[in-house]
């Protein structure tokens, strides 16, 4: 792989060639889209990755491993069905599995391999439907979780709007968790500490999930 990619740090890039290898091995078709293909990713920015191929279970599970055990997965509501895995080192990956690609994505997109048996162009989006033991159901407040995580590295990658629309969901999502009695001042970093620590209080945030965010925290004040 030899191409121009302006990675924001080493583990971007470990990322990045990992998968590319398992792309090549298997025969499978990767674009990358997003701040990493635009040259503008932060060390935060999330890695926005499309797979083109019908991707076998067994597969899928040693895809989604190849940077070591996730700290955190679950799907996209909107687009459904993209994998959002997150790692240690501040890798935080979209990973869209799919049998199609359309025009458009192509165009905001950099082909880093291409498979002529997978490479299939067409307006209409197949994704493959996603059977891992890695992305069991999730429980409602692990959704607003994820919001959390994504709301962080918004923020620290210096879009505050898209942080603070994300803080006016996770509040909003609040209710249906049944809490109420919390109390905002509209200061994104006090009131996303607020929510952690109230959700590490009454639900079963691991420890791996909880050293994340504390070291999300702790950029906070540098």
């Amino acid at each position: 792989m030899n191409l121009n990619i302006k990675y924001p740090s080493s583990n971007y890039r470990d990322y990045i060639e990992r998968v590319y290898k398992f792309c090549k091995d298997n025969g499978v078709s990767m674009i990358l889209k997003g701040s990493l293909a635009k040259g503008i990713a932060t060390k935060y920015s999330d890695i926005d990755l499309i797979i083109l191929s019908r991707i076998e279970a067994s597969k899928i599970d040693e895809l989604i491993n190849i940077y070591g055990k996730p700290v955190m997965t679950n799907f996209t509501e909107n687009p459904k069905g993209i994998l959002i895995l997150v790692y240690e080192d501040n890798i935080s990956v979209d990973l869209d599995l799919r049998e199609t690609i359309s025009e458009e994505d192509l165009m905001n997109s950099v082909v880093i391999l291409k498979s002529e048996t997978s490479f299939n162009i067409d307006n209409k989006i197949v994704r493959n439907q996603i059977s891992s033991n890695y992305m069991p159901n999730r429980p409602e407040w692990y959704k607003v979780l994820r919001l959390l995580h994504r709301g962080m590295i918004k923020y620290l990658s210096n879009k505050p709007d898209i942080a603070y629309e994300l803080l006016s969901e996770i509040k909003d999502s609040l209710i249906s968790l049944k809490i109420t009695d919390l109390s905002f001042n509209n200061d994104f970093e006090n009131d996303i500490q607020c929510i952690f620590n109230r959700f590490c209080k009454d639900f079963e945030v691991d420890s791996r999930i909880k050293g994340l965010f504390n070291n999300l925290f702790k950029e906070f004040n540098k």
